[in-house]
């Protein structure tokens, strides 16, 4: 199979949704990915500890795990009364002022109000991967595994290119303008990612509540409206748990990173290095529309959880025999590559079990359990970092490596649901 017929399903994206769709989105989700990286730096910088550093981002993840759902809710409840627009517009406002404070008051604030601050930043935290997501399952169910892979591919494009700026902005000012960066990208791309047409559901489509279709088309029994966040989290359990070891991945490895960046000397390389981490990852995020279907989602999660185990073994083993931040983000460069097809895994099980009306909420639950991980992630990698170094912290990342390992192995084993919704 050559090169062009593997990338040519994209096409049908672009002709689907039109090229400003597409930048749009992606701009959006851009300032996003300053965010953790530069909250965490700043908050390390002004404070003198990278501890309260990893708590910021812990509580910028605690915010983000309740909010996500909540405003994906909101945007399912109000599919046909303006959908995800009020919402977009209502969060990039409260979360532009949340970033100012953190910015403004990171060395100057007391440290719980600093994390208040840090919470609340992420509580009003504009999910628009999920959003976009939930966008492609409504629109152009047929299109939504190559919509899941380049989606995810953007992610880790955005994540390549949202810490390194990060990086070069706290390296020629510092990390707190980092985040006014951040700021100033939310206030004009969020909005217009909300403004897009897309942003509201199409006449005709089903609203919250309306029955998912069967295997066949065929509509499924008739849901209760409103059927509730518990009985999905139920649906999505193997994949929210496989979120929280992505999260746990995250979280651990951009603390981590940041902890190697100070030991070297060089806080403002951290950027960088999680930078590096994903520069591999859009690439194999991209490339996962060639794996033929007969590979099933928990086989292609356990491949990518091999892969991150032996990515983050080589990032010890540079940690331990060498200073060198070019051997160190050589090392999480390979581990990055496990990065983008996890995360397009773990999508497209999620849009597998996702009922028709709640496909915004299920994508924001997901964004929910990678935040958790990352929160726990970040806290833990901290304390490990303060106390131990950076070469203990990365035993947070081995941990996340098994987790995904033991939801493919579960995976594989439990029966598949029926009732794929807009993925079936």
């Amino acid at each position: 199979m050559s090169l062009t017929s593997t990338f040519a399903p994209y096409a049908e994206l672009q002709r689907a949704a039109g090229t400003p769709y597409l930048l749009t989105a992606f701009a959006a989700r851009l300032p996003i990915t300053l965010v953790p990286v530069s909250a965490l730096a700043a908050v390390t910088a002004g404070t003198g500890s990278v501890a309260v550093g990893g708590l910021a981002a812990a509580a910028t993840s605690v915010g983000e795990a309740v909010g996500g759902p909540s405003l994906g809710a909101a945007a399912d409840r109000l599919a046909h009364r303006g959908g995800q627009r009020p919402v977009l517009l209502a969060a990039s406002v409260m979360h532009v002022g949340a970033l100012l404070t953190v910015a403004l008051g990171a060395g100057a604030l007391p440290v719980p109000l600093l994390l208040l601050a840090a919470g609340l930043a992420g509580l009003a935290l504009p999910p628009v991967g999920a959003f976009s997501r939930a966008r492609w399952m409504r629109r152009t169910p047929a299109l939504v595994p190559t919509a899941m892979a380049g989606e995810s591919a953007a992610d880790e494009v955005a994540f390549v290119l949202g810490p390194a700026l990060a990086g070069v902005v706290a390296l020629a000012a510092s990390p707190a303008t980092s985040l006014l960066v951040a700021a100033a990208l939310v206030a004009l791309a969020v909005p217009a990612f909300a403004l897009h047409p897309s942003a509201t559901t199409p006449p005709g489509a089903p609203g919250p509540g309306a029955p998912a279709p069967g295997r066949c088309g065929a509509p499924a029994a008739p849901r209760r409206a409103g059927a509730g966040t518990a009985v999905l989290v139920r649906r999505l359990a193997v994949v929210l748990a496989a979120a929280l070891g992505m999260g746990l991945f995250f979280g651990g490895g951009q603390t981590a990173l940041t902890a190697a960046a100070r030991e070297a000397g060089s806080l403002g390389a951290a950027g960088l290095l999680v930078a590096a981490q994903a520069l591999g990852s859009a690439v194999t995020a991209l490339a996962m529309v060639a794996v033929p279907e007969r590979v099933g989602l928990p086989q292609r999660l356990g491949a990518a959880a091999a892969v991150l185990l032996v990515g983050v073994a080589t990032m010890a083993a540079s940690l331990a025999l060498t200073p060198s931040l070019v051997a160190l983000g050589a090392a999480a460069a390979l581990s990055g590559l496990a990065i983008g097809p996890a995360m397009v895994t773990i999508t497209s099980m999620a849009a597998e079990r996702s009922p028709a009306g709640q496909a915004t909420t299920a994508m924001t639950l997901v964004g929910s359990g990678l935040v958790v991980g990352v929160g726990i992630g970040a806290a833990a990698a901290g304390w490990l970092a303060e106390h131990r170094g950076a070469l203990e912290a990365t035993s947070v990342l081995g941990l996340a490596g098994l987790v995904l390992l033991a939801v493919a192995a579960g995976a594989s084993r439990a029966p598949r649901r029926a009732g794929a919704g807009a993925a079936a």
